[in-house]
């Protein structure tokens, strides 16, 4: 239960338990009081689970406080929403709100983000020729660039967003870089080298750079290949290619993706 872990963590690094503004500004025994969580922007709320984890840390730390949500994870909200009522101790929920607004923050700022590159896509897919084929629509991956202990809620978020992870570990995948390559002498080495110790069954992808590399990839019969850095002309080109080779294979492209210009990149392919 990773929320309630990191929503502990929060609250002992906050020492909420030494909250000296509101032990000294609010009585113990004023009794329960409410607080509304309202939206100042428009996003994807992702943090369905992080309510029933202070429900959880409410009965371990014996303390009264009840959370209704008004919103389920994936749904958007828009400025002025109400998201949450909080009922407790005035004390807890203001030694308790900051770590809990963090982690919602986060979450649904990802979400929010990956629906945002999702719906360009699925938007750019509906305007071609493929959109009632049996193609499935190109996905939007998550990367490993996530913060130490915070990477399953980045994961989730990203899949609430409506991506998809891609290797949740350096052992849940093999991805040959370009330093990988650098280091081995060559993609040849390097994908030969794996295939000695990697586990039955572990796809094999590689990053490549340009054309050349794509052909060496294409001979090794990898799994996957990575586009690293292509422009759309580019990866239209290296598409042709793979299609000639006659060997099915993954193809994914990295490498200045953003809001303006991923919609070019919904290829066929």
């Amino acid at each position: 239960m990773f929320w309630k872990e990191l929503l502990l963590q929060g609250l002992k690094e906050d020492q909420w338990q030494w909250d000296w503004s509101t032990k000294g500004s609010v009585k113990a025994s004023r009794g329960s009081v409410a607080a509304e969580v309202i939206a100042k922007s428009e996003g994807i709320w992702a943090a369905e689970g992080l309510v029933k984890a202070a429900a959880a840390l409410s009965q371990d730390f014996d303390f009264f406080l009840e959370i209704n949500s008004k919103i389920k994870d994936g749904e958007r909200f828009s400025p002025g929403q109400k998201l949450l009522v909080w009922n407790g101790n005035a004390q807890v929920i203001l030694g308790f709100e900051r770590a809990f607004l963090n982690l919602s923050s986060y979450t649904s700022g990802i979400a929010t983000h990956t629906r945002t590159l999702v719906d360009l896509v699925e938007k750019a897919w509906g305007k071609t020729e493929l959109k009632n084929s049996q193609r499935k629509i190109p996905r939007v991956t998550a990367t490993r660039k996530t913060l130490p202990q915070y990477r399953d809620l980045a994961v989730y978020a990203v899949q609430v967003g409506g991506g998809f992870s891609h290797r949740l570990s350096l052992s849940s995948g093999i991805l040959i870089k370009e330093n990988h390559i650098k280091a081995a002498g060559g993609i040849k080495n390097a994908v030969l080298g794996v295939r000695e110790i990697s586990p039955h069954g572990l796809k094999i992808e590689v990053e490549v750079r340009n054309q050349d590399e794509l052909r060496e990839g294409l001979a090794l019969q990898v799994d996957a290949l990575l586009l690293d850095n292509f422009s759309v002309q580019e990866v239209k080109d290296a598409l042709r290619i793979i299609t000639k080779n006659g060997n099915p294979v993954c193809v994914e492209v990295s490498g200045g993706l953003n809001e303006k210009n991923i919609s070019e990149y919904v290829l066929e392919g």
